[in-house]
């Protein structure tokens, strides 16, 4: 627990300033939605979550940051500390993720609220269906991205050239894991598919959404393109997520930090 707690402490100032931003946000959507803006208000939540949304990198990047400054600062020690390397990949892990989680549980609640209050009527377990595919299938093999990245960066020091490849190298994963994700939508289709959800607009909010008024029923209108949402991301985000976090922890018994 207290290395738990000494983690939250390291990222204060980024876990804070998420959860302001988050909260801002939130306080601006209903102050719009209580002035009888609220179709003004769902098209301007559509553009913040263009933005809100890919704001969760931040979380991986601090992580492989952290881990930099931790080799050569006044933290050093933790890094050669009794406990064990899966216990530390674990602890940056659990508060990454749960910052990510909680980040982006606020952004699913605000936007379902602002939805509902402009009647617009949707399975009550699809916000939170995506929520978790998002955390499962994105959220978590990309924290643990980071701590490997962070890891051998802060673990090796390479130079200037040993930086590109590192570089190249996290970009190469990258391209990797969209690949597994493509491969698997298109030869896992036998494993079990998730529903397209109910989502009915009213007629006088279609337009903001780029719809015309006969496309009230959304989910017909997403079968004609997706019958169905695959969840083989979710299974490779799964395997890459305990390939990079056994990597993660072995990486951290076999270094040298003195």
């Amino acid at each position: 627990m207290k290395l738990l707690a000494l983690e939250l402490r390291k990222h204060r100032t980024l876990i804070g300033g998420l959860l302001a931003v988050s909260l801002l946000w939130t306080a601006w959507m209903v102050r719009q939605v209580y002035s009888g803006q609220a179709l003004f208000t769902l098209a301007a939540n559509i553009g913040f979550l263009a933005a809100l949304i890919p704001a969760g990198l931040l979380v991986p990047i601090a992580l492989a940051r952290g881990l930099n400054r931790e080799a050569t600062g006044p933290l050093a020690f933790l890094l050669v500390s009794p406990r064990s390397g899966a216990f530390q990949v674990f602890s940056r892990f659990v508060v990454a993720t749960a910052t990510l989680a909680v980040y982006y549980a606020i952004l699913t609640g605000v936007s379902c609220w602002v939805a509902s209050s402009l009647g617009i009527v949707y399975d009550a377990w699809a916000p939170w269906a995506a929520w978790a595919y998002l955390m499962i299938a994105y959220a978590a093999p990309a924290v643990l991205l980071g701590i490997v990245y962070g890891l051998v960066t802060a673990a090796y020091r390479p130079g200037r050239a040993g930086q590109v490849v590192a570089v190249t190298s996290f970009f190469g994963v990258v391209s990797l894991w969209s690949w597994l994700n493509k491969l698997g939508v298109q030869h896992l289709g036998f494993l079990p598919q998730i529903p397209v959800p109910g989502v009915s607009v009213p007629r006088s909010v279609a337009p903001v959404l780029g719809l015309t008024p006969q496309d009230v029923d959304l989910r017909a209108l997403i079968q004609s393109v997706l019958p169905s949402i695959p969840t083989a991301p979710l299974l490779v985000g799964l395997l890459l997520a305990a390939a990079l976090f056994a990597l993660a922890a072995r990486l951290w018994e076999e270094v040298e930090w003195a």
